[in-house]
């Protein structure tokens, strides 16, 4: 039951509060054993009585506050002018706590209001010698009180300045990390959703070959090979980055992948024809195009296999153009439907580069059209 309470004790104060409270406390027996005093005893009961809850004083400012000042009332009311130790220390420190622990303004000040009303009833009753009041102990002990409130709600508002500063960089860092997120999940899709789409396309492929076409099976089970350590490889290094002790931070796909991009889809089995102009954009708008173009080129795969494909990459007027083209199946999907994420994907993209992105239907096909803003490296 002991080790229970201590413990509680424990975790309402510090060793500031416990010095505190031991340093007044200490004050308290050394006047009660070296002054003479009618009751000594009584003395030290008071010391301890009004040292003692400033251990808690953060804790449960208001009742420290309260608790000291009504043992100096009944103190004052029952020493009268045998008493010797002087309480003020005691309550200033509960004043400068009340000030800097409550919340609430308007019980701040009333409990700020307390020790002054708490030492004028101690001097009524006798308690420093005559009970006169004179002008200037009350002005003195004015300034003392209102400089100990005073300093407590200073330390108070500049507490919670900091804490607002503390809170929204936190807030910050959950958005950056929210939207770090949400590049990781593109980029993850891009890279899932491609190379599988292109691997089920060429394994389908393959299988339908075995037979009567061996080489040509064998083809497509080579391009599923290396779509698919493609794959592991951009997973491997987008997973890396996340693990920054063992980060590898190799440059991401840009517009001079783009040619590599497109022969895999002429490997399997479309007819492409490319446009890209050299151009200059920064390294986040180029990636944002790669995948675009890679995304769209999935979608031909698997809607419109064996379908003819126009890639156009220009920029001009401060536009990055990207359009990817394609005309009408060369025969029936195998496919399943896709996860309906694709378009919105590199809708997104543009959107975050500032840019926009149509696609639809044409009189033949499937067009992807983005438009990006490009910023120029300097």
């Amino acid at each position: 039951m002991h080790t229970t309470v201590l413990r509680a004790i424990w975790r309402w104060t510090t060793p500031l509060d416990l010095a505190i409270a031991g340093g007044i406390g200490a004050w308290a027996v050394v006047e009660a054993m070296l002054v003479p005093a009618a009751a000594p005893l009584r003395q030290l009961v008071f010391g301890v009585a009004i040292s003692a809850p400033l251990a808690v004083r953060r804790r449960f400012p208001a009742t420290v506050m309260l608790t000291v000042a009504v043992a100096l009332v009944v103190h004052a009311a029952v020493a009268g002018a045998d008493a010797t130790f002087n309480p003020f220390p005691s309550l200033l420190v509960a004043t400068y706590t009340v000030a800097e622990r409550v919340r609430e303004l308007w019980l701040s000040v009333a409990l700020g209001l307390v020790p002054v009303a708490t030492m004028l009833a101690a001097h009524l009753l006798g308690y420093f010698g005559s009970p006169g009041i004179e002008n200037a102990g009350v002005a003195f002990l004015m300034f003392f009180v209102s400089g100990a409130w005073a300093a407590g709600r200073i330390v108070r508002a500049r507490s919670m300045s900091l804490q607002r500063v503390a809170a929204g960089a936190h807030v910050q860092a959950s958005e950056a990390a929210a939207s770090e997120r949400r590049r990781i999940a593109r980029e993850l899709h891009d890279i899932v959703a491609h190379s599988l789409s292109i691997v089920s396309l060429q394994a389908a492929a393959a299988e339908q070959f075995l037979e009567r076409d061996p080489a040509r099976a064998r083809t497509h089970l080579e391009l599923t090979r290396r779509t698919a350590q493609s794959a592991l490889d951009e997973m491997r290094h987008l997973l890396e980055v996340l693990r920054e002790s063992e980060a590898s931070y190799a440059p991401q796909p840009g517009l001079s992948a783009l040619p590599a991009l497109i022969a895999g889809t002429e490997d399997a089995g479309h007819r492409c024809e490319m446009q890209i102009d050299d151009v200059r954009v920064s390294d986040g708008c180029a990636l944002a195009a790669y995948r675009i173009v890679q995304e769209a080129l999935t979608n031909v795969r698997k809607h419109a296999p064996g379908a003819d494909v126009r890639v156009l990459v220009q920029q001009g007027d401060g536009v990055l153009s990207v359009n990817v083209e394609n005309g009408p199946a060369a025969h029936r999907s195998t496919t399943v439907e896709g996860s309906g994420f694709g378009i919105p994907g590199m809708a997104e993209r543009a959107r975050v580069y500032g840019g926009t992105l149509e696609a639809g239907p044409t009189g033949r096909g499937w067009s992807v059209r983005a438009s990006l803003p490009t910023a120029v490296p300097r």
